[in-house]
């Protein structure tokens, strides 16, 4: 049987990325509605989110593989 360890960090992952992806859905969707300067500020600083939030899910993932990849190799019997 194989035990997933890194199963909780990976959750957490997918709610972020589908949390961040709602931000970014959503700012999008009201830029037909609003035509300003704030929005405009607001739309460059959801921007600057989806550039870090992707860091953080790349990240994230490389450290889930990291953890499968330890836990992969102390089962092995020697």
């Amino acid at each position: 049987m194989v035990i997933n360890h890194a199963s909780a960090i990976k959750k957490e992952l997918d709610a972020f990325k589908l949390s961040t992806g709602k931000v970014s859905e959503k700012i999008n969707r009201v830029g037909d509605i609003w035509n300003d300067g704030n929005y405009a500020s607001l739309q460059a600083r959801i921007g600057e989110l989806a550039k870090t939030s992707k860091t953080v899910i790349e990240s994230g993932e490389r450290a889930c593989s990291g953890i499968d990849k330890f836990f992969a190799i102390a089962a092995e019997e020697v």
